[in-house]
């Protein structure tokens, strides 16, 4: 369903209103879990996804998609990413980005177009030193070619989508401060804030 690290013990709702499958995940690892800096909490939920079923390539996989109730959250359209935000990425091809703060710490991410595979990368991404399991690159297939990528920017989460809803992950990140600060090599940005 996710190919991060940070999507575990997924609720499903069936026949959500208007047929819908809706999924929530809890955003977290058990390799780790009572070890992430927080405090009076270990976690929180993922996005809702509206779950589906497609058949490309000849292989029948299963889709997720951000809710609308989600897309409904949007804001306004902004310059730079702020602490929780949606950025969509129409790319052309093969597409890097780089999400960064003022401290050095960055999430990279790269849509290779020719081997058909998503990654991400946290090695940089903040305080990664409370578990050896979690600095970490993730990768998954992107079964086919993707023109636009969704991302959900928050305080401690990065969601990754694309918009057809064939490759989803979701990983955790801890920066001292908020990514303010997004380079994309292969694509166009366009970030919205999303409504608290």
């Amino acid at each position: 369903m996710d190919y991060g690290k940070d999507h575990y013990a997924t609720v499903t709702f069936h026949n959500a209103p208007e047929g819908r499958i809706v999924a929530l995940p809890w955003m977290s690892n058990w390799q780790y879990a009572n070890q992430v800096p927080t405090q009076q909490f270990r976690s929180a939920n993922g996005l809702p996804r509206d779950l589906g079923i497609k058949t490309t390539g000849g292989e029948t996989i299963l889709t997720s998609i951000p809710s609308k109730e989600v897309t409904a959250q949007r804001g306004k359209k902004v310059k730079q990413p702020t602490e929780a935000c949606e950025i969509i990425i129409d790319v052309k091809g093969t597409a890097d980005i780089v999400l960064s703060n003022a401290k050095g710490e960055q999430v990279t991410m790269r849509y290779d177009a020719q081997k058909q595979e998503f990654r991400m990368n946290r090695t940089k991404s903040g305080d990664v030193s409370f578990s050896e399991a979690f600095p970490c690159e993730t990768t998954a297939p992107t079964y086919g070619s993707i023109k636009q990528l969704r991302l959900f920017i928050d305080r401690c989460s990065i969601e990754a989508f694309d918009a057809e809803g064939k490759m989803a992950m979701t990983n955790l990140v801890f920066p001292s401060e908020p990514y303010n600060n997004i380079k994309v090599k292969g694509g166009k940005a366009t970030i919205y804030a999303l409504a608290p």
